[in-house]
């Protein structure tokens, strides 16, 4: 029962967030790549994934199956890019000067014959500011020839499917491995077979730094080639941290090893967190930019390279996708009115709960006002407890009156709970301490300093006792 509610949960969720899901096209020499993405809140996953192979030279042979596809798979409103393989296109690094910085598109634009073997009206073309220095603008040039997409573009519009971007294979793969491989270095590497050669793409930060074939030199390794390309980027300021791999790669376990060797972090689709690439390398280096693509549809991507011109891009918006918004809204609304409702809730019994407070306040401040009578009345009993404990004074004074003789005068007399301190002179002070002894109610009695005889032979004294007896008394 769990995993049917789970299941359901799931496709209502990819239903309400992409409908159709996204759909990616890549094009090589050999065919098309199909490729059809949703997104849910269990993640992105691949809803579709197929090859198309050519049997003739152009591609009117793949219609009727692609139809098929399109019509099985409910993707005729759903957004659609198409990549293109690097071997029907061309990229360039260029230098403008800086003056060109203010009109760069217009410039690029009439400059392109000069970096490009085929004219301009012939490709499908754009740029990538690579860095500006003291001399020029360094530009990335990326153009795609225009006969093969044109004849892409036909067919995927009879099937109704029209293509919102247009970029080449190796930047379609970047954004695969960007947005599906965790987080990567501002500064890294995309490799894949191809032919006997490699083809190797450099990622600075959102712009592709170069893409080129890498042909090892005649008796020369490809771990070796690829070293002496490592070196060429450490010396010019900007070393990868990690390389992407892709696709069938005879020469994997060399290039795994200088990885390690070179401290670069390795990455391949096999630790992608989108579920149903498929496991294959040789499908896997066609269904990696087909994915990239149509990654594109389901939000922002890190290199947003896009060589289709505005007014051949389809409508931002469709019947579909506006019914998305309605469904999203409607489910952010009821899930706004559950909320709020948990709230009025609370409210309430906040409400009912300062009721029962306002009730019984009076009662509680007429305990306080008694608590705070008891507490007082409890100090005045401690205070008259001390009392008791105290000696009385006027029976200490009256007695020590009867006790001393006449020839004996007192100064000063303290009294402190249980003890006594007195002093003063007298013809003979070494007899009060005995008489002071069998008063019976004075104990410890001792002088407290030396007697000192003054000139009329009167001797000065400083006693010290404890009281006992009815003189505790009050």
């Amino acid at each position: 029962m769990n995993l049917k509610r789970l299941n359901l949960w799931e496709t209502i969720s990819s239903t309400l967030l992409t409908e159709g899901g996204s759909l990616g096209v890549y094009l090589e020499p050999g065919g098309l790549t199909l490729v059809q993405v949703r997104k849910g809140f269990a993640g992105t996953q691949v809803a579709h994934l197929e090859r198309l192979l050519r049997e003739q030279r152009n591609l009117d042979s793949l219609e009727t199956r692609l139809q098929e596809i399109v019509s099985s798979r409910g993707l005729a409103n759903s957004p659609v890019n198409l990549a293109v393989s690097r071997d029907l296109g061309f990229f360039r690094e260029a230098e403008l000067p800086l003056a060109a910085a203010e009109n760069l598109a217009q410039v690029v634009s009439y400059e392109l014959d000069r970096f490009l073997p085929i004219p301009a009206e012939r490709l499908y073309y754009g740029f990538q500011v690579i860095r500006e220095t003291e001399t020029g603008i360094h530009l990335m040039l990326l153009a795609l020839l225009r006969e093969p997409v044109e004849e892409c573009l036909e067919l995927l519009t009879r099937v109704g499917l029209r293509p919102n971007s247009l970029e080449p294979g190796p930047a379609a793969a970047a954004n695969a491995f960007s947005l599906l491989g965790g987080k990567l270095p501002a500064s890294w590497l995309l490799l894949r077979e191809e032919q006997g050669a490699m083809e190797l793409t450099h990622i600075q930060g959102r712009t592709l730094s170069f893409s080129k074939l890498l042909r090892p030199k005649p008796g020369q390794r490809v771990g070796e080639a690829l070293a002496a390309e490592l070196r060429r980027l450490q010396e010019a300021g900007s070393p990868p941290l990690a390389l992407g791999l892709y696709g069938p790669m005879a020469a994997a376990p060399e290039i795994t090893a200088l990885a390690r060797q070179e401290n670069l972090a390795v990455v391949s689709p096999s630790g992608f967190t989108m579920q149903g690439l498929p496991p294959e390398k040789d499908l896997e280096a066609a269904a990696l930019p087909a994915a990239g693509a149509a990654l594109r549809g389901l939000g922002k991507v890190p290199v947003g390279i896009n060589l289709l011109p505005p007014e051949e891009r389809a409508a931002a918006g469709s019947t579909g996708f506006s019914l998305q918004k309605w469904l999203l809204l409607v489910l952010v609304a009821l899930a706004f009115l559950w909320v709020g409702s948990l709230v009025v809730h609370k409210r309430v019994q906040l409400y009912q709960v300062d009721q029962e407070l306002a009730k019984i306040t009076p009662d509680v401040r007429q305990v306080e006002k008694q608590l705070e009578e008891a507490r007082a009345l409890a100090k005045q009993m401690q205070n008259l407890r001390r009392l008791e404990q105290t000696p009385n004074k006027l029976k200490v004074l009256k007695d020590l009156t009867q006790l001393i003789p006449e020839h004996t005068w007192l100064f000063n007399l303290r009294v402190s709970q249980q003890n006594l301190e007195m002093g003063g002179m007298s013809r003979s002070a070494a007899d009060l301490i005995p008489l002071l002894e069998k008063s019976g109610w004075l104990t410890k009695t001792e002088f407290a300093s030396p007697i000192v005889t003054d000139a009329n032979k009167l001797e000065h004294f400083k006693i010290k006792a404890e009281i006992k007896g009815p003189e505790l008394a009050p």
